[in-house]
Protein backbone atom coordinates (compact mmCIF):
# COMPACT_ATOMS: atom_id res chain seq x y z
CA UNK A 1 0.00 0.00 0.00
CA UNK A 2 1.55 3.24 -1.21
CA UNK A 3 1.83 6.08 1.40
CA UNK A 4 -0.87 8.52 -0.11
CA UNK A 5 -3.41 5.91 0.40
CA UNK A 6 -1.81 4.25 3.62
CA UNK A 7 -2.67 7.72 5.21
CA UNK A 8 -6.51 6.90 4.64
CA UNK A 9 -6.15 3.61 7.20
CA UNK A 10 -6.61 3.17 10.54
CA UNK A 11 -4.79 -0.03 11.48
CA UNK A 12 -4.20 -2.48 14.14
CA UNK A 13 -1.24 -4.68 14.98
CA UNK A 14 -0.59 -8.67 14.93
CA UNK A 15 -0.05 -10.51 18.55
CA UNK A 16 1.28 -13.58 19.46
CA UNK A 17 0.66 -14.87 23.02
CA UNK A 18 4.18 -15.90 24.71
CA UNK A 19 2.55 -17.70 27.64
CA UNK A 20 -0.60 -18.72 28.76
CA UNK A 21 -2.61 -20.32 25.78
CA UNK A 22 -6.29 -21.97 26.52
CA UNK A 23 -5.40 -21.39 30.36
CA UNK A 24 -6.62 -18.08 29.83
CA UNK A 25 -9.78 -19.33 29.35
CA UNK A 26 -10.18 -20.70 32.65
CA UNK A 27 -9.12 -17.71 34.78
CA UNK A 28 -5.34 -18.29 34.39
CA UNK A 29 -3.00 -15.53 33.44
CA UNK A 30 -1.46 -15.16 30.28
CA UNK A 31 1.53 -12.92 28.07
CA UNK A 32 1.20 -11.70 24.93
CA UNK A 33 2.81 -9.54 22.79
CA UNK A 34 1.73 -6.58 19.62
CA UNK A 35 3.66 -7.72 16.35
CA UNK A 36 3.68 -4.46 14.98
CA UNK A 37 5.22 -5.16 11.40
CA UNK A 38 2.32 -7.43 10.35
CA UNK A 39 -1.08 -5.27 10.47
CA UNK A 40 -4.46 -4.97 9.53
CA UNK A 41 -6.19 -1.59 8.14
CA UNK A 42 -9.47 -0.14 7.51
CA UNK A 43 -11.07 2.91 6.38
CA UNK A 44 -14.51 3.91 6.18
CA UNK A 45 -14.12 5.92 2.63
CA UNK A 46 -17.20 7.96 1.08
CA UNK A 47 -18.55 7.70 -2.63
CA UNK A 48 -19.49 9.95 -4.83
CA UNK A 49 -21.98 7.45 -7.31
CA UNK A 50 -25.06 6.27 -6.31
CA UNK A 51 -24.14 2.82 -5.97
CA UNK A 52 -24.88 1.85 -2.19
CA UNK A 53 -22.60 1.19 0.74
CA UNK A 54 -19.88 -2.23 0.67
CA UNK A 55 -17.74 -3.82 2.52
CA UNK A 56 -14.41 -4.39 0.12
CA UNK A 57 -11.67 -6.27 0.68
CA UNK A 58 -9.03 -8.26 -1.52
CA UNK A 59 -7.33 -10.05 1.19
CA UNK A 60 -10.09 -11.87 2.88
CA UNK A 61 -11.91 -12.05 -0.87
CA UNK A 62 -15.29 -9.85 0.13
CA UNK A 63 -17.59 -7.34 -2.14
CA UNK A 64 -20.70 -6.97 -1.10
CA UNK A 65 -23.12 -4.60 1.10
CA UNK A 66 -23.12 -5.55 4.55
CA UNK A 67 -26.93 -6.48 4.35
CA UNK A 68 -25.98 -8.99 1.95
CA UNK A 69 -24.46 -10.30 4.28
CA UNK A 70 -25.07 -13.24 7.02
CA UNK A 71 -26.68 -11.49 10.25
CA UNK A 72 -23.68 -13.12 12.06
CA UNK A 73 -20.85 -12.10 9.62
CA UNK A 74 -18.07 -10.55 11.88
CA UNK A 75 -18.19 -7.23 9.53
CA UNK A 76 -21.52 -6.48 9.19
CA UNK A 77 -22.16 -7.41 12.94
CA UNK A 78 -19.62 -4.99 13.84
CA UNK A 79 -20.54 -1.82 11.65
CA UNK A 80 -24.21 -2.65 13.34
CA UNK A 81 -23.06 -2.67 16.63
CA UNK A 82 -20.61 0.80 15.91
CA UNK A 83 -23.67 2.31 14.51
CA UNK A 84 -26.04 1.12 17.61
CA UNK A 85 -23.42 2.22 19.82
CA UNK A 86 -22.11 5.48 19.11
CA UNK A 87 -25.62 6.53 17.39
CA UNK A 88 -23.62 7.27 13.76
CA UNK A 89 -25.21 5.96 10.08
CA UNK A 90 -22.93 4.37 7.43
CA UNK A 91 -22.61 6.70 4.10
CA UNK A 92 -25.22 6.26 2.25
CA UNK A 93 -22.57 5.59 -0.82
CA UNK A 94 -18.64 4.47 -0.04
CA UNK A 95 -17.50 1.59 1.62
CA UNK A 96 -15.49 0.10 4.19
CA UNK A 97 -11.69 -1.14 2.89
CA UNK A 98 -9.89 -3.53 4.77
CA UNK A 99 -6.79 -4.98 3.91
CA UNK A 100 -4.33 -7.42 5.92
CA UNK A 101 -0.73 -8.79 5.85
CA UNK A 102 -1.75 -11.02 9.26
CA UNK A 103 -2.10 -14.88 7.79
CA UNK A 104 -5.95 -15.85 9.27
CA UNK A 105 -5.97 -19.23 11.71
CA UNK A 106 -2.74 -18.94 12.57
CA UNK A 107 -2.49 -17.79 16.09
CA UNK A 108 -1.76 -14.21 15.33
CA UNK A 109 -5.17 -12.55 16.06
CA UNK A 110 -6.04 -11.81 12.68
CA UNK A 111 -9.82 -11.65 13.45
CA UNK A 112 -9.19 -9.33 16.37
CA UNK A 113 -6.72 -7.23 13.98
CA UNK A 114 -9.37 -6.41 11.67
CA UNK A 115 -12.05 -5.65 14.03
CA UNK A 116 -10.03 -3.17 16.30
CA UNK A 117 -8.85 -1.69 12.36
CA UNK A 118 -12.13 -0.96 11.57
CA UNK A 119 -13.11 0.48 15.00
CA UNK A 120 -10.47 3.02 14.75
CA UNK A 121 -11.45 3.60 11.25
CA UNK A 122 -15.13 4.58 12.39
CA UNK A 123 -13.92 6.34 15.38
CA UNK A 124 -11.78 8.27 12.41
CA UNK A 125 -14.74 9.07 10.10
CA UNK A 126 -16.77 10.17 12.71
CA UNK A 127 -14.70 11.90 15.50
CA UNK A 128 -14.88 10.29 17.87
CA UNK A 129 -12.38 9.02 20.81
CA UNK A 130 -12.98 5.50 22.49
CA UNK A 131 -10.09 4.84 24.60
CA UNK A 132 -8.64 1.47 24.48
CA UNK A 133 -10.54 -0.16 27.22
CA UNK A 134 -13.76 1.01 24.90
CA UNK A 135 -12.63 -0.23 21.63
CA UNK A 136 -10.97 -4.01 23.44
CA UNK A 137 -14.58 -4.61 24.72
CA UNK A 138 -16.35 -3.67 21.25
CA UNK A 139 -13.73 -6.02 20.10
CA UNK A 140 -14.49 -8.75 21.99
CA UNK A 141 -17.98 -9.15 20.85
CA UNK A 142 -17.02 -9.55 17.19
CA UNK A 143 -14.39 -12.19 18.70
CA UNK A 144 -17.69 -14.22 20.23
CA UNK A 145 -18.48 -15.20 16.40
CA UNK A 146 -14.50 -16.06 15.47
CA UNK A 147 -13.82 -18.25 18.21
CA UNK A 148 -17.09 -18.77 20.49
CA UNK A 149 -15.50 -19.21 23.83
CA UNK A 150 -12.39 -16.41 23.35
CA UNK A 151 -10.44 -15.34 26.59
CA UNK A 152 -10.17 -12.05 25.23
CA UNK A 153 -6.60 -11.85 25.35
CA UNK A 154 -6.03 -11.03 21.33
CA UNK A 155 -8.59 -8.13 21.76
CA UNK A 156 -6.98 -6.38 24.54
CA UNK A 157 -3.49 -7.10 23.46
CA UNK A 158 -4.41 -5.51 20.10
CA UNK A 159 -6.46 -2.92 21.28
CA UNK A 160 -3.27 -1.63 23.71
CA UNK A 161 -0.75 -2.40 21.20
CA UNK A 162 1.77 -3.12 24.21
CA UNK A 163 2.97 -6.22 25.66
CA UNK A 164 0.35 -7.07 28.47
CA UNK A 165 0.38 -9.90 31.49
CA UNK A 166 -3.67 -10.91 30.98
CA UNK A 167 -6.13 -12.69 33.00
CA UNK A 168 -9.62 -12.58 32.12
CA UNK A 169 -11.97 -10.11 34.20
CA UNK A 170 -9.14 -8.26 35.17
CA UNK A 171 -7.66 -5.29 34.16
CA UNK A 172 -4.83 -5.98 31.59
CA UNK A 173 -1.53 -5.23 33.21
CA UNK A 174 1.50 -3.72 30.95
CA UNK A 175 5.11 -5.50 31.50
CA UNK A 176 7.49 -3.04 31.77
CA UNK A 177 11.10 -4.29 30.36
CA UNK A 178 14.13 -2.02 28.75
CA UNK A 179 14.72 -4.73 26.50
CA UNK A 180 12.73 -6.48 23.31
CA UNK A 181 12.95 -10.14 23.42
CA UNK A 182 14.68 -11.63 19.72
CA UNK A 183 11.53 -13.93 18.89
CA UNK A 184 10.97 -15.25 15.90
CA UNK A 185 7.73 -16.19 14.53
CA UNK A 186 7.07 -19.22 11.90
CA UNK A 187 4.21 -20.80 10.53
CA UNK A 188 3.31 -24.87 10.06
CA UNK A 189 1.72 -24.40 6.92
CA UNK A 190 -1.18 -25.82 8.77
CA UNK A 191 -4.61 -24.38 9.29
CA UNK A 192 -6.83 -25.45 11.87
CA UNK A 193 -10.11 -24.78 13.68
CA UNK A 194 -9.85 -22.48 17.01
CA UNK A 195 -13.40 -23.00 17.66
CA UNK A 196 -12.88 -26.91 17.52
CA UNK A 197 -10.01 -26.98 19.46
CA UNK A 198 -10.68 -24.84 22.12
CA UNK A 199 -14.12 -27.00 22.51
CA UNK A 200 -12.08 -30.17 22.93
CA UNK A 201 -10.04 -28.42 25.60
CA UNK A 202 -13.52 -27.59 27.64
CA UNK A 203 -15.13 -31.46 26.71
CA UNK A 204 -11.95 -32.63 28.95
CA UNK A 205 -12.14 -30.03 31.39
CA UNK A 206 -11.99 -30.72 34.71
CA UNK A 207 -9.93 -33.25 34.42
CA UNK A 208 -7.42 -31.35 32.52
CA UNK A 209 -7.48 -28.80 35.53
CA UNK A 210 -4.13 -29.66 36.87
CA UNK A 211 -2.51 -29.14 33.14
CA UNK A 212 -4.55 -25.52 33.07
CA UNK A 213 -3.23 -24.19 36.43
CA UNK A 214 0.32 -25.44 35.99
CA UNK A 215 0.27 -23.13 32.53
CA UNK A 216 -0.83 -20.16 34.67
CA UNK A 217 2.11 -20.49 37.08
CA UNK A 218 4.07 -20.89 34.44
CA UNK A 219 2.69 -17.34 33.35
CA UNK A 220 3.18 -15.91 36.62
CA UNK A 221 7.11 -16.69 36.74
CA UNK A 222 7.76 -15.69 33.09
CA UNK A 223 6.29 -11.93 33.76
CA UNK A 224 8.73 -11.79 36.32
CA UNK A 225 11.55 -13.22 34.27
CA UNK A 226 10.54 -10.46 31.20
CA UNK A 227 10.77 -8.01 33.71
CA UNK A 228 14.41 -8.73 35.06
CA UNK A 229 15.64 -9.66 31.41
CA UNK A 230 16.20 -13.32 32.55
CA UNK A 231 16.12 -14.63 29.25
CA UNK A 232 17.17 -18.37 29.46
CA UNK A 233 14.75 -18.86 32.45
CA UNK A 234 12.00 -17.52 30.02
CA UNK A 235 13.14 -19.77 27.38
CA UNK A 236 13.08 -22.51 29.67
CA UNK A 237 9.35 -21.53 30.62
CA UNK A 238 8.41 -21.89 27.15
CA UNK A 239 9.63 -24.95 26.79
CA UNK A 240 8.03 -26.26 30.19
CA UNK A 241 4.46 -24.32 28.86
CA UNK A 242 4.85 -26.24 25.40
CA UNK A 243 5.26 -30.09 27.23
CA UNK A 244 1.97 -29.10 28.95
CA UNK A 245 0.39 -28.20 25.75
CA UNK A 246 1.20 -31.26 23.94
CA UNK A 247 -0.16 -32.92 27.45
CA UNK A 248 -3.66 -30.97 26.56
CA UNK A 249 -3.64 -32.47 23.16
CA UNK A 250 -3.59 -29.09 21.57
CA UNK A 251 -0.17 -29.63 19.75
CA UNK A 252 0.76 -32.13 16.65
CA UNK A 253 3.58 -33.68 14.77
CA UNK A 254 4.71 -31.60 12.36
CA UNK A 255 4.86 -28.91 15.00
CA UNK A 256 6.41 -30.57 17.26
CA UNK A 257 8.89 -31.36 14.55
CA UNK A 258 9.51 -27.82 13.86
CA UNK A 259 10.18 -26.76 17.21
CA UNK A 260 12.67 -29.41 17.83
CA UNK A 261 14.76 -28.11 14.74
CA UNK A 262 14.46 -24.96 16.31
CA UNK A 263 15.47 -26.10 19.62
CA UNK A 264 18.51 -28.06 17.94
CA UNK A 265 19.78 -24.71 15.90
CA UNK A 266 20.04 -23.33 19.12
CA UNK A 267 16.90 -21.67 20.36
CA UNK A 268 16.20 -21.00 23.93
CA UNK A 269 12.73 -21.90 23.77
CA UNK A 270 10.38 -22.98 21.57
CA UNK A 271 6.36 -23.12 21.67
CA UNK A 272 3.47 -23.16 19.55
CA UNK A 273 1.04 -19.62 19.55
CA UNK A 274 -2.32 -19.65 19.46
CA UNK A 275 -4.99 -22.11 19.67
CA UNK A 276 -2.18 -24.78 18.61
CA UNK A 277 -2.45 -28.20 16.03
CA UNK A 278 -0.95 -26.21 13.19
CA UNK A 279 -0.92 -22.21 12.79
CA UNK A 280 2.18 -20.50 14.22
CA UNK A 281 4.76 -20.64 16.99
CA UNK A 282 7.20 -18.75 18.55
CA UNK A 283 11.04 -19.54 19.35
CA UNK A 284 13.47 -16.94 21.59
CA UNK A 285 16.91 -16.45 20.09
CA UNK A 286 19.85 -15.48 22.98
CA UNK A 287 20.25 -13.00 19.83
CA UNK A 288 19.67 -11.25 16.12
CA UNK A 289 22.38 -13.66 14.77
CA UNK A 290 21.16 -16.96 16.45
CA UNK A 291 17.70 -16.07 15.49
CA UNK A 292 18.54 -15.45 11.36
CA UNK A 293 20.39 -19.17 11.94
CA UNK A 294 17.56 -20.95 13.59
CA UNK A 295 15.61 -18.87 10.76
CA UNK A 296 17.25 -20.55 8.21
CA UNK A 297 17.19 -24.27 9.65
CA UNK A 298 13.75 -23.52 9.91
CA UNK A 299 12.95 -22.47 6.17
CA UNK A 300 14.63 -25.46 5.10
CA UNK A 301 12.57 -27.84 6.65
CA UNK A 302 9.61 -26.52 5.39
CA UNK A 303 8.19 -23.92 7.74
CA UNK A 304 7.45 -20.34 6.65
CA UNK A 305 9.62 -17.86 8.59
CA UNK A 306 6.93 -14.63 9.09
CA UNK A 307 8.73 -12.52 11.49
Amino acid sequence: MDKKRLAQFASAAAKTILFGEHAVVYGQPGIAIPLPSLRAFAALIDGSEDDGFRIVSKSIGLNAPPDALPETHPQRKLLELLSQRFGKSLPRNGRLEIESSIPVAAGLGSGAAVSVAIIRAFSRRFELSPDEEEVSELAFEIEKIYHGAPSGIDNTVIAYEQPIFYTRGQPARPIRSNWQLPILIADTGIQASTIDIVASVRHAYPGNKPIIDAIGSISRRAAAAIHENRIDEIGALMNENQRLLQELNVSCGPLNRFLAIARRAGALGAKLTGAGRGGNFVVLARNDAEKKTIAEKLTRAGAIVRL
